[in-house]
């Protein structure tokens, strides 16, 4: 009878320590998900006031000479042509790309050195989502055995991705404006082999700017 006389106190007490056991090693006991992950901010953060005047400079010395130069190559009753200002892609589809180089990058046995953001324009053809407008596309760089950085995607040799430079895979006589330009695509090359890591179309927003709808 002893025994039962102390054995409801002992595990009121064991019961009691479990439980502050349980308190103090839980930060997020009035959430119910995974304690947060503090993210510190990268050192490519800039001021907004900074991001305005870098905008600032380029919609009063960049657009006016490329709205310029493409209205005076339009042709008769042709719409007066308005530069891009921004490109906005989708987030989580820009999650998926990283996720997506990382992955080929993996697989190629290749380490990322950067991520390269080129500036490029459309073609003037009706077919074009934005004939004549600016863009940008990116695409992943890796580092050679020369130390220089250049974009590359993957190659399929012989059953093995392999990760090649860009430009010794593209075919500059089918591109115009390239006379002259060295000819580096590989030789019996099947473009199925190739996997393209260039990321593109986004979501242009020409002027004209009014400062009226909360963006710079």
């Amino acid at each position: 009878m002893k025994f039962f006389k102390y054995i409801i106190p002992l595990t009121m007490i064991i019961l009691l320590v479990e439980c502050k056991g349980d308190h103090s090693n839980n930060e997020n006991d009035d959430n119910d998900g995974p304690p947060t992950v503090v993210v510190d901010a990268p050192e490519m953060i800039i001021p907004i006031q900074r991001g305005a005047q870098l905008f600032y400079n380029y919609k009063e010395n960049r657009i006016p000479l490329i709205e310029e130069y493409e209205n005076s190559n339009s042709s008769d009753g042709e719409e007066e042509y308005l530069a891009t200002t921004s490109i906005t892609f989708d987030f989580e589809m820009m999650k998926q790309y990283m996720k997506y180089v990382e992955q080929e990058a993996q697989a190629a046995h290749t380490d990322i050195k950067g991520l390269r953001v080129y500036l490029g324009q459309y073609s003037k053809n009706k077919n074009e989502k934005h004939p004549r407008a600016e863009t940008v596309f990116f695409n992943p760089t890796m580092q050679l055995k020369s130390g220089n950085e250049v974009a590359f995607a993957i190659y399929n040799q012989n059953g093995n991705p392999v990760a090649i430079p860009v430009g010794e895979l593209v075919d500059y006589s089918n591109i115009r404006g390239s006379k002259g330009q060295k000819k580096q695509k590989i030789q019996n090359k099947n473009d199925d082999d190739v996997t393209s890591l260039v990321g593109n179309d986004g979501h242009r927003r020409p002027p004209p700017i009014n400062n009226e709808d909360g963006d710079y």
